[in-house]
């Protein structure tokens, strides 16, 4: 039973993914007018790297460590830069509502939702780890909720630091 609840998550993340892949080949097209934009593979790439190969690698005990940090990481990036765009997109208009409707908050809250499944897949190879008494120290180890925390945050000073110097 265990595996079977375990590959039925795979299964919801492979389709999370899939519908993210098919959304950004709508927002962002590869040939527009004829013309190849380079800047629009980057996310047909990550999700292909969503939809191929992280839910092989959830399938796998010696590899499900690799595909929790992939996915942790492509929902950090992805979170940053849809972030990005939308605060680019709506310019001098940020309110409430704005940020509530027309940014992609919702995306990025889907997004996340990913995260939260691949945390339960990696928990169910390793009960042992997913045991967390939110004493500090723990908090900021590998993969708890305070480790993903912190690398957010870098990655995202790492990237707003490269948007202003190359703007």
């Amino acid at each position: 039973m265990q595996d079977e609840f375990r590959y039925n998550l795979v299964l919801a993340l492979l389709v999370m993914s899939l519908g993210g892949l098919l959304l950004h080949f709508r927002i962002h097209p590869v040939f527009t007018g004829g013309d190849f934009r380079w800047v629009n593979l980057i996310p047909v790439v990550i999700g292909l790297v969503n939809v191929i190969i992280i839910p092989l690698l959830f399938l796998n005990k010696n590899t499900v460590t690799c595909a929790y940090l992939l996915t942790g990481l492509s929902v950090i990036l992805g979170i940053i830069t849809m972030s990005h765009l939308s605060i680019f997109k709506l310019g001098r208009e940020i309110t409430f509502f704005s940020i509530l409707l027309k940014a992609t908050l919702a995306d990025s809250l889907i997004l996340f939702g990913k995260f939260f499944i691949a945390k339960v897949i990696f928990d169910s190879y390793f009960p042992q780890k997913a045991q967390f008494n939110y004493k500090f120290p723990q908090t900021f180890r590998f993969l708890f909720p305070g480790w993903w925390l912190v690398h957010f945050i870098g990655i995202a000073i790492v990237y707003s630091l490269g948007v202003s110097i190359f703007s």
